[in-house]
């Protein structure tokens, strides 16, 4: 199909705080928060702004794909929320790498990448596009409602990138949405007008947790049953499975409906937790740089998220 990966990048939010930071703040603690979710610790924002951590990201992924800026001809950035609502974060990333290409934002909430990732495969085998910068960035520590434990807690706050090239290493994409608005809802700052008559809502993040749960489990498996058919390929051609870093649950059920091989299923959710659209690329990126990825392996991304979204893809990798 259309591209190929050649570069990643990844920015985390300097301070990491702990479930046992969490348990001084709250009624919780480690075993609670572990033993539901695989979450130990995240990255949560202090300094750092939504721009500054998608910007280093896409440095990185940039110098790691030895392009320059002028060879980049468009910018997608997934993200639910940047620092502001305009200009889009891609032209502030676009801005501070001196990308002068079309950019703007997607929001398709934790299934934000493989969303980016559908679009440059329509403009690269349209012929459009040769080279384009995908990144993600969420600062969910600044999304959530701090007093309610149960949602709090899973969260945490980073940027990823990844520069696509004209090629064959995409062997085949999915996305879909089963269109829900309440299952999981944030609701946005109302602004101030004197005409508004609808009732203020506290501007969080708001989740239908069991019903959430039930939707990714299988939609997960529906989408890598989709993508591995498009692709013509099992579950045994797949070297490496990076799925949405959620609910270590949720990628443990499906690893076993799967009967992947522990070793194939890649993780970081014990030391990030969930990053929405940037946690598959900020997975991808860091294993790319232990050089786990051998040129030839087939890696199969699958995301689920708000709205209600969710994609797949398979890559072969060939950096």
């Amino acid at each position: 199909m259309s591209f190929k990966i050649i570069g990643t990048g990844s920015k985390l939010a300097e301070k990491v705080v702990t479930n046992d930071d969490l348990a001084k703040i709250m009624e919780t603690s480690d075993e609670w928060i572990s033993t539901r979710t695989g979450i130990r610790s995240r990255h949560v924002s202090t300094f750092e702004t939504a721009q500054y951590l998608a910007e280093e990201a896409a440095k990185s992924a940039l110098a790691d794909s030895g392009l320059k800026a002028e060879d980049i001809q468009c910018v997608i950035c997934a993200t639910m929320r940047g620092d502001t609502y305009t200009p889009a974060a891609a032209c502030g990333v676009a801005e501070a790498l001196k990308i002068h290409a079309p950019a703007y934002d997607v929001n398709a909430a934790c299934s934000g990448m493989m969303y980016a990732f559908d679009i440059a495969d329509s403009y690269i085998q349209s012929g459009k596009y040769e080279n384009i910068l995908v990144v993600t960035v969420e600062q969910m520590s600044k999304l959530i409602d701090w007093s309610d434990r149960a949602s709090c807690v899973l969260f945490g706050d980073g940027a990823g990138a990844v520069v696509l090239q004209k090629g064959d290493g995409l062997k085949g994409i999915n996305i879909s949405c089963a269109p829900s608005t309440t299952m999981i809802r944030g609701e946005n700052y109302r602004g101030t007008s004197i005409y508004d008559t609808t009732p203020e809502v506290k501007p969080v993040l708001h989740m239908q947790g069991q019903e959430v749960y039930k939707f990714a489990v299988s939609t997960m498996m529906a989408e890598i049953d989709t993508v591995l058919q498009k692709a013509g390929l099992t579950t045994a051609d797949i070297d490496y499975f990076l799925p949405h870093q959620a609910n270590m649950r949720i990628i443990d059920g499906a690893a076993k409906r799967l009967a992947l091989k522990p070793e194939r299923v890649l993780t970081n959710i014990a030391s990030c937790g969930n990053m929405s659209a940037t946690s598959i690329s900020v997975l991808l990126d860091e294993y790319a740089r232990k050089n786990t990825f051998k040129r030839g392996d087939k890696l199969l991304l699958v995301a689920f998220g708000a709205g209600m979204t969710s994609g797949a893809c398979v890559i072969e990798w060939q950096k």
